[in-house]
């Protein structure tokens, strides 16, 4: 995270379009690791079309499947925010939790390299939901949730399978090297019967943010105006924070929280930032992060904490 910006800066002189690995090298290179209640802490390796490991594994097709996604400099097996995240969703509910282990193939410094690994990681884990759906878990099961360069493997993977994933989650979804206009390869409204972005590093300046700065998602969550987050860096937005990826990775902290936070993420319908922060909204409240309602849909604005606890109340 913290050689982001480098990455940032490689994108601006090379080509978005890195050299595309070897399907091979995708299909080597990517894990999917199955954590659940019966082995909370020790992931066993699932294998698509492997029906004894899946059984081995205790994966039980009547739970919630959750699939979290990591994004660039990330790994899925060891990272302190993919296990905070792991650990909040069994201490909610008994599920399978499934996280995407495409380390190498989102390894530094080569950002436009690991760009172009996004689709074809997307395309197998969707062989991976195939495979799971075909076992006996129901399509309704399914919650996708991929942070930064992982949203649009998400987004990716729920538009290549033959049915409609009920839920996608874009954690601050990786603008560099994708478009408004480009939607077959980025995050976007037509991958999941619902998709909720949250933004807390999306700006107009690429030397200041990493994630998109349009809504793109049935409802996106702008924190603290998406920018930029309190406690970040020297000056909050500013250079100091985009080196350390801080408002970045606040996004992975503040969904983690909503999990089991007794006080949740009250977000307010919202033209612009300015207009939440007058009192100038449409009174029209969601919740951000997992227990929201996706009969709701719009732009949302909520302000939080600038430490652990994040959440407050509206």
């Amino acid at each position: 995270m913290k050689l982001f910006i480098c990455a940032v800066l490689l994108l601006a002189v090379c080509s978005a379009q890195g050299k595309s690995v070897a399907s091979d090298d995708v299909l080597a290179n990517t894990h999917f690791l199955l954590w659940n209640r019966y082995h909370p802490t020790e992931y066993k390796e699932l294998e698509i079309g492997d029906a004894a490991i899946l059984n081995e594994a205790r994966y039980d097709i009547s739970l919630p499947t959750m699939i979290f996604i990591h994004g660039f400099l990330m790994n899925g097996h060891d990272d302190e925010k993919v296990l905070q995240m792991r650990d909040a969703y069994l201490e909610r509910q008994d599920c399978n939790f499934i996280s995407v282990d495409w380390q190498k193939l989102a390894e530094g410094p080569n950002y436009p390299q690991a760009l172009s690994n996004v689709g074809p990681v997307g395309v197998l884990t969707a062989d991976l939901i195939t495979f799971l759906n075909k076992q006996g878990t129901a399509i309704e099961k399914f919650h996708l949730i991929g942070f930064s360069l992982g949203a649009h493997v998400a987004g990716k993977a729920a538009a290549t399978v033959d049915f409609v994933v009920s839920r996608v989650t874009g954690l601050d979804p990786a603008y560099p090297g994708f478009s408004m206009e480009d939607t077959d390869n980025r995050l976007d409204t037509s991958d999941a019967l619902f998709v909720d972005v949250i933004h807390t590093n999306s700006g107009s300046s690429i030397q200041t943010s990493i994630s998109f700065p349009q809504a793109i998602g049935h409802a996106d969550f702008f924190v603290n105006g998406g920018a930029s987050q309190p406690g970040c860096g020297i000056i909050s937005g500013g250079f100091t924070d985009l080196i350390k990826g801080c408002s970045h990775g606040r996004a992975l902290e503040y969904f983690t929280e909503s999990i089991n936070s007794p006080v949740g993420f009250t977000a307010e319908l919202c033209d612009s930032w300015r207009d939440f922060t007058s009192g100038k909204c449409h009174g029209t409240t969601n919740q951000m992060g997992e227990p929201i309602d996706d009969s709701n849909w719009g732009v949302f604005y909520s302000a939080t904490n600038k430490e652990s606890p994040y959440a407050k109340k509206l």
